[in-house]
C-alpha cells in the first residue's frame, strides 16, 4: 500500500495536505512531516497543507492559502480522520484523486485509496512508516513534526497503543532531528 501511495504522489505535481477540524499534535505533525517529505524528494511539486492552525502548534509550522482552481488536478491526501464531517475544509472532495491515510476507527468511508490501520499509536505514525519503506526524503522538519505526532497521541508513550516496536521507530526520527545541523 505505501508503494501504491508513494507512486500516486509520484505521479501528481499539485497536492493538497488535509486532516481534521482543531488540530492536535498528531493531526499537524503529520500533516507537514507528509508536505516535507515530499518537497524533499520532489523539490518541483506544489504540495499545500490546508486547514485552520491553531496558535498552540504554531512551532511546529503553518498551512498555506490554497485556492479554490488549485484543486482542478490535485492529488488530495486527508490525514487523521476517521469521519468526513471532521475533515477541516470541505474542498477536499474536489481534488482528481483523493486518499485517505488514518489511525482510527473508520467512521463511513470515503476515499479512492484508503490505508486505515488503527494498530498504528497516530497518523504521523503510519506516515513515518511511509517515509521509511519507500523513496521519501526525510528531513530534520519532517522527523521533527512526525516526532511530534507520535509523541502526543501516545501520551508520550504512556498509552496501551504504544508498543516496543515504537521505540526504535522513534529512535529514527529522534536521531534524525538531532543530526541535521
Amino acid at each position: 500500500m505505501f508503494l501504491e501511495i508513494y507512486n500516486k504522489i509520484k505521479e501528481f505535481d499539485t497536492i493538497i495536505i488535509h486532516r481534521h477540524k482543531k488540530p492536535d499534535g498528531d493531526a499537524m505533525g503529520s500533516q507537514l512531516g507528509l508536505k516535507r517529505a515530499i518537497l524533499a524528494t520532489f523539490p518541483n511539486k506544489r504540495v499545500l497543507a490546508v486547514g485552520a492552525c491553531s496558535e498552540s502548534l504554531a512551532f511546529v509550522g503553518t498551512t498555506d492559502e490554497v485556492l479554490d482552481e488549485d484543486y482542478k488536478e490535485a492529488l488530495v491526501i486527508v490525514l487523521d480522520s476517521g469521519a468526513e464531517m471532521l475533515i477541516d475544509d470541505e474542498r477536499y472532495k474536489n481534488g482528481k484523486l483523493l486518499i485517505k491515510i488514518d489511525h482510527h476507527i473508520p467512521q463511513g468511508e470515503y476515499g479512492d485509496i484508503v490505508l486505515v490501520d488503527n494498530s498504528y499509536e497516530s497518523c504521523a505514525g503510519i506516515i513515518g512508516d511511509l517515509i521509511r519503506n519507500t523513496p521519501l526524503v526525510l528531513t530534520k522538519d519532517a522527523a521533527s513534526a512526525i516526532f511530534l505526532g507520535m509523541v502526543t497521541d501516545s501520551g508520550r508513550f504512556r498509552f496501551s497503543s504504544t508498543t516496543l516496536e515504537l521505540i526504535p521507530f522513534c529512535n529514527t526520527f529522534v536521531t534524525k532531528s538531532l543530526s541535521f545541523v
